[in-house]
């Protein structure tokens, strides 16, 4: 089996990676709130909820792909079509350079959505899942590759926590997961701090395979690799 359906298999809902992230990146993410980067995100999934695209995306009709940080949902949250978009780096990208640097040097295929995520002091994000329709369908809704969070600042007295179990990720500054956002989670920052994260969605390839299998020996005990394959994510 490929890791994927190890961790479905097994209730795996999150998956460290075992990867630095430069704590300058803390400060990059403050100068991108303190330049007004940030837009309400999913206004009927949260409170005090911001993001702000690094890489996104914009209508093919339009010439800034720069423009493209408002843009922090899927396509069709904006009326469009995956064939009707044009994807690339914003103009954040200037204002946090080293976080750039950092994914174009993280396994990649392609990248779509990478998102710098706020929650305000105070703020929540109420009980959900991001499975979308076609992954419940073939049965992908578990899926522990279908987005990364890397927490860049995570104060004392906020969680994100998965609601069947309880159970929180265990998030420290600068640490990044692989989250199965099939599961159905929750988030609150009850500190007097900005709370920011990090969301990549992208393609994998042959490299971030093997990263996540490095990961997963990490976390889990070498013995774990003797139960997967070379399959493809």
């Amino acid at each position: 089996m490929n890791p994927i359906q190890w961790c479905r298999k097994n209730d795996i809902w999150y998956l460290k990676i075992d990867l630095e992230i430069p704590e300058v990146i803390i400060k990059e993410a403050q100068s991108v709130y303190d330049e007004g980067f940030f837009v309400e995100h999913r206004l009927q999934d949260g409170d005090e909820w911001w993001s702000s695209s690094i890489h996104g995306f914009v209508h093919e009709n339009e010439t800034d792909i720069s423009l493209g940080w408002r843009n922090t949902m899927n396509p069709s949250g904006y009326g469009y079509t995956e064939d009707t978009v044009k994807w690339g780096w914003t103009e954040v990208a200037e204002v946090a350079p080293e976080m750039k640097r950092w994914l174009e040097d993280f396994p990649h295929k392609h990248y779509r959505r990478c998102r710098f995520m706020l929650i305000k002091p105070g703020g929540s994000i109420t009980a959900h899942h991001d499975a979308s329709s076609d992954r419940i369908n073939e049965g992908r809704k578990r899926n522990i590759s279908a987005a990364i969070n890397l927490a860049i600042y995570q104060p004392d007295n906020c969680y994100l926590r998965r609601v069947d179990t309880k159970e929180e990720l265990p998030f420290d500054n600068c640490s990044g997961f692989w989250f199965d956002n099939g599961v159905t989670h929750e988030a609150l920052n009850s500190s007097d701090e900005n709370r920011f994260h990090f969301i990549i969605h992208g393609g994998s390839n042959k490299e971030r395979i093997e990263l996540m299998k490095r990961s997963m020996a990490k976390q889990f005990g070498n013995d774990v690799l003797k139960e997967l394959d070379d399959g493809k994510l």
